[in-house]
């Protein structure tokens, strides 16, 4: 996320240019990747599912022993100032919180003075190709960290091990990584939560994989059992995978994008449960927040 020049992003309280934005040197987030942050998407100025965002934000302080300035009440206001003073309607917002600035030592830690900075900018969708013919996926080679070693479900500054995965994906000509947690079940991709469909059964790795519990994730899984379909949540394998009728990604800047191409291996064109749950999020979305279609 790169705003422009003559955009204002919210620093530490308050609104302020963002070239005249600064962040200490000495802030943890940077020396040690000290600190959590979500991403997430904005319909006509309207965050949707701000408050599950800002849940998993404060679990993944509290994980890190991390507070939020402000609270969850803080985040919200920091998300919905930038949206306002940037007049953004699509938009897509991160939020990011820091241990803040301290001794460049880790055994040292920071004074209980975090940083939040919260920027928004014009969301770029997935072209409508994408949507129409799918996106191309790769098996990581790197595999996603182990929960006993850093768990996926805290949303960290670190991000070295999606960074290796979509460097792979970038090489191979794909959009993204699909990793694999050390036992060889399918993970998530490196942006993303991935889904299969085998039979008309929803499949999906379940949080006890080492994945992180996608707010979009989420919504399509509640969806998709009030349509009537089975969802199955649990343990797959790079054969599930190959063998899948139907694959997609979930993320909140994506919705629901379909994948066409495995490696070399192409998928059906034909993507009915797909289609049928991407209409469905996007009227669950304008429902929520009271949009018309």
């Amino acid at each position: 996320m790169n705003p422009g020049a003559r955009s204002r992003v919210w620093l530490n309280g308050r609104l302020v240019p963002a070239f005249r934005a600064r962040v200490s040197v000495f802030d943890r987030g940077f020396l040690f990747g000290d600190g959590v942050y979500e991403t997430m998407r904005a319909y006509a100025g309207r965050p949707f599912r701000l408050a599950q965002h800002l849940d998993r934000l404060g679990a993944s302080a509290w994980r890190l022993d991390l507070r939020l300035p402000g609270g969850r009440r803080g985040a919200a206001r920091a998300v919905r100032s930038v949206l306002a003073a940037n007049r953004l309607g699509d938009a897509r917002v991160r939020v990011t919180v820091t241990r803040g600035a301290g001794p460049a030592e880790l055994g040292k830690t920071a004074p209980a003075r975090p940083t939040m900075l919260a920027v928004a900018v014009p969301y770029s969708p997935p072209s409508p190709r994408e949507y129409r013919e799918g996106v191309g996926v790769i098996l990581a080679r790197t595999r996603r960290n182990p929960r006993e070693a850093l768990d996926p479900a805290i949303k960290s500054n670190n991000l070295i091990n999606n960074m290796l995965a979509k460097m792979e994906a970038a090489r191979a000509g794909a959009r993204d990584a699909i990793f694999l947690n050390i036992a060889g079940h399918l993970a998530e991709g490196s942006t993303s939560n991935v889904f299969l469909v085998d039979g008309g059964v929803l499949m999906t790795p379940a949080l006890s994989c080492g994945i992180l519990p996608g707010v979009t994730r989420a919504a399509v899984i509640g969806l998709a059992r009030r349509m009537g379909m089975v969802v199955r949540e649990g343990r797959f394998t790079p054969h599930d995978l190959a063998r899948a009728d139907e694959v997609f990604l979930t993320a909140s800047t994506v919705e629901l994008l379909p994948v066409g191409r495995i490696g070399r291996r192409r998928l059906p064109a034909a993507r009915p449960v797909t289609a049928r749950l991407l209409a469905g999020y996007r009227a669950l979305v304008a429902r929520e927040l009271g949009l018309r279609r």
